[in-house]
């Protein structure tokens, strides 16, 4: 516990001033950051982290689409920046199918097939679906986060990520603890329990109310109290679907935590499943319905 708190506080540390700060360039560069290791904590899992002609294309994508997103919205060019996103995911995929069939190619031309226990595991058709999957969950993630910020009233709106996110996971916890009697998915997280899901659920709407109220009373901007209900409410469902998907990758491939760089905490995918799985949610309810005017 005393690892875990020491660990809180550094995290804080660096992402506090961060998050103050997010007007400028190293928001964007920390999510690129972040987003590369979260890739290559994936890749680690699924065997292909010191695979290079998988590996680096997989870091360039997943750190340069969040890096880059402050200098295309800085002058409102959104859309164009969406659709180079688009482009990039669709070539990243053809390049992973490429390396699939000329790998497969060769190898039955050989006729001497390597499995996990020979030299090198050729890259299949699932491992395609699983490393393309995983790369383009956290870049579009990451970078939904970063494209937010720039968003009109965007230094209050990406903040909800963290608000519905925390809240759901901290009151699920603590209301399960306390009301907890019928277990949520027992087979993927033992501990967590119908009770605590729907506290957590509860906790998360009122959260975002309270927090688009702060931010009314400290700015003057008014707060769509209907519309931060519907986010905190659509927010708290996928946040735990994503925590409950991470956590099915850990038990499918036999590991606890896919990294020890936080410890205590475990590795970016650890700490962030739930935002990762709510950032992009977010992203498209402002751009139809906007909590703040």
């Amino acid at each position: 516990m005393k690892q875990r708190i020491i660990t809180s506080l550094g995290i804080g540390a660096v992402v506090i001033p961060i998050m103050i700060f997010s007007a400028y360039v190293i928001y964007p560069i920390f999510l690129g950051i972040i987003s590369a290791i979260a890739a290559w904590e994936l890749l680690r899992v699924f065997g292909f982290d010191r695979r290079f002609e998988i590996s680096l294309p997989s870091y360039l994508v997943a750190g340069l689409l969040p890096a880059f997103a402050h200098d295309f919205f800085i002058h409102g060019d959104q859309i164009s920046y969406i659709l180079i996103v688009g482009i990039v995911i669709f070539t990243f995929l053809l390049y992973l199918a490429t390396i699939c069939v000329i790998g497969k190619e060769v190898v039955m031309r050989r006729n001497e097939e390597k499995t996990e226990g020979g030299k090198q595991k050729i890259l299949g058709f699932t491992d395609v679906a699983a490393v393309f999957m995983s790369v383009t969950y956290v870049s579009v993630s990451f970078t939904s986060m970063a494209i937010t910020r720039y968003m009109k009233h965007g230094n209050y709106i990406f903040v909800l990520v963290f608000v519905a996110a925390w809240m759901c996971d901290i009151f699920a916890y603590f209301t399960g603890r306390i009301f907890g009697k019928h277990k949520l998915a027992p087979n993927l997280s033992p501990k967590k329990t119908v009770e605590g899901s729907i506290g957590g659920i509860i906790f998360a709407i009122g959260g975002c109310m309270l927090y688009g109220f702060i931010v009314e009373s400290i700015t003057g901007i008014n707060a769509r109290y209907l519309i931060l209900a519907l986010i905190g409410l659509i927010l708290s469902v996928v946040s735990q679907i994503g925590d409950l998907w991470a956590s099915l990758i850990k038990r499918e491939y036999g590991v606890k935590d896919y990294s020890r760089m936080m410890p205590g905490h475990g590795g970016i995918m650890d700490r962030f499943d739930s935002v990762l799985a709510i950032s992009t949610v977010l992203m498209a309810l402002c751009m139809v319905l906007p909590p703040f005017n």
